[in-house]
């Protein structure tokens, strides 16, 4: 896999869900925009959909969070077929990918995940619906991690049917310390992509460095 990005990627728009995470981390957009590289498509019959990279990304701990309050996923990363530095294309096609926790803390080291299992997603049409997944864990799935899945979205797509997804993979964490959070995502979908314009299948295989 290739290193993590050193200089600050392209300055995306990115769907309202991961512009979400960057504010309430406040500094994490545009122009301090955390490295990731590597790949993310989507299978659409026999067709692979590509999107180039950076992409984007953000971090939400949820350490010290209530257990009846959840903002979303811990982490997200988005990537689109829009590279305009200006406005957003208005046909942008593009693909989300979530990793959520049990509990998760900066500062706590090195660690390694693995990821098995069956995620429900449901319709995307009220916003309160956006990440209340239901995950059946395999039996290789690592403890702690709470759940991953794919979004797709574009412009006129459908978002009133609930996927189901087989996802299978690995979350590495090389460094967790208090400024830095540097790793590898890589995932496999089988089954719909979800979102308003799902695939049938999604590959992902990210690196990432989250700098304070």
């Amino acid at each position: 896999m290739h290193n993590p990005l050193r200089r600050p990627p392209l300055c995306r728009r990115a769907p309202f869900a991961l512009l979400l995470s960057l504010a309430v981390l406040g500094g994490t957009g545009c122009g301090k925009e955390p490295g990731v590289t590597g790949h993310m498509r989507v299978r659409h019959g026999d067709v692979w959909e590509e999107f180039p990279t950076p992409g984007s990304g953000g971090f939400l701990p949820n350490a010290d969070r209530s257990s009846d309050f959840d903002l979303g996923p811990v982490f997200a990363f988005c990537n689109s077929d829009d590279l305009s530095l200006e406005e957003r294309r208005e046909d942008a096609r593009g693909l989300c990918v979530y990793v959520d926790f049990e509990s998760f803390a900066k500062g706590s080291g090195p660690a390694e995940y693995a990821i098995e299992g069956t995620t429900e997603v449901p319709d995307q049409r009220y916003a309160g619906s956006r990440y209340k997944v239901q995950f059946e864990p395999g039996p290789g799935h690592s403890p702690g991690l709470k759940a991953a899945w794919t979004q797709s979205f574009c412009p006129d797509g459908d978002d009133t049917v609930t996927a189901l997804q087989q996802v299978s993979g690995r979350f590495v964490l090389e460094e967790n310390s208090e400024d830095r959070l540097r790793g590898q995502l890589e995932l496999t979908v089988q089954g719909p992509t979800a979102g308003t314009c799902p695939g049938d299948a999604a590959e992902v295989s990210l690196d990432f460095d989250f700098q304070d």
